[in-house]
């Protein structure tokens, strides 16, 4: 029994010893493969990215509207969308809310009977937004772009016409609560201070229309009757915002 295991193991290890140059040939010509064909390495692509800014606003009216408009001061919200942050295109939106202070304007003598005097006090609070296309260096620490959109301005307008009217005193309140089509066009730069962190200052030109408001060269007087024409305008101003962006 003894000799039996004996002659097995001895086959065995026999068996092994042939075949270890083999395996030692093949091992070895394996690992010679691999380093003539290594496996692909995977890298890794720019994915989209955003940048979302908080920014104080305010501006200069311009043409019909700035005949009445008060200091306009307001925030706003900007969010914008990187489809690839190495190309210089993206999607733009911004969501604001502006308070343009009460301003007191006199009615022209020469449209009022020789007697009578009237002054225009406005108001105005502006719901802002757009969305559009922009475009913007793509590296380095300071990044122009410009910008464009199209979307709604929303009016909260009160004036009060008030005077003297055939020798008593004159009170009148006309308002304008609408949303009307609005576009923007813009640019600006940013200025990358730390990682994902950066400062902007930019400006835009807005134009809304169908905004119905007084204008104090059209208001009336005669007989003791009072003309006050509201009538549909655009609003047009320049808007400067500064704030800081986050993101990449």
């Amino acid at each position: 029994m003894n000799r039996k295991i004996r002659n097995i193991t001895l086959a065995v290890l026999a068996a092994v010893a042939a075949a270890a140059p083999t395996l030692a040939r093949a091992q070895g010509a394996t690992s010679t493969e691999a380093a003539a064909n290594p496996a692909p390495v995977k890298v890794a692509t720019a994915g989209a990215g955003i940048m979302a800014g908080g920014y104080v606003i305010s501006g200069v009216a311009l043409g019909d509207w700035a005949d009445i408009a008060g200091f306009p001061l307001g925030i706003d919200a900007t969010n914008v969308i990187h489809r690839n942050p190495k190309r210089p295109w993206s999607i733009r939106n911004n969501l604001g809310l502006m308070y343009n202070f009460s301003r007191t304007v006199d009615v022209p003598q020469s449209n009022l009977a020789p007697n009578d005097a009237l002054e225009v006090t406005t108001k105005n609070t502006s719901l802002l937004f757009g969305v559009g296309p922009e475009f913007s260096k793509s590296t380095g620490d300071m990044r122009p772009f410009i910008y464009a959109t199209a979307g709604f301005d929303t009016y909260w307008t009160s004036s009060d016409l008030t005077g003297t009217v055939a020798g008593t005193n004159y009170f009148a309140k006309h308002g304008d609560s609408r949303m009307s089509f609005a576009w923007a066009a813009g640019l600006g730069i940013r200025r990358w201070v730390v990682s994902g962190e950066a400062v902007e200052l930019s400006a835009e030109y807005r134009s809304g229309s169908d905004h119905h408001y007084l204008k104090p060269d059209e208001i009336t007087s005669s007989g003791g009757v009072v003309t006050a024409d509201r009538s549909s305008r655009t609003t047009d101003q320049i808007l400067i915002r500064l704030g800081t962006v986050i993101g990449h």
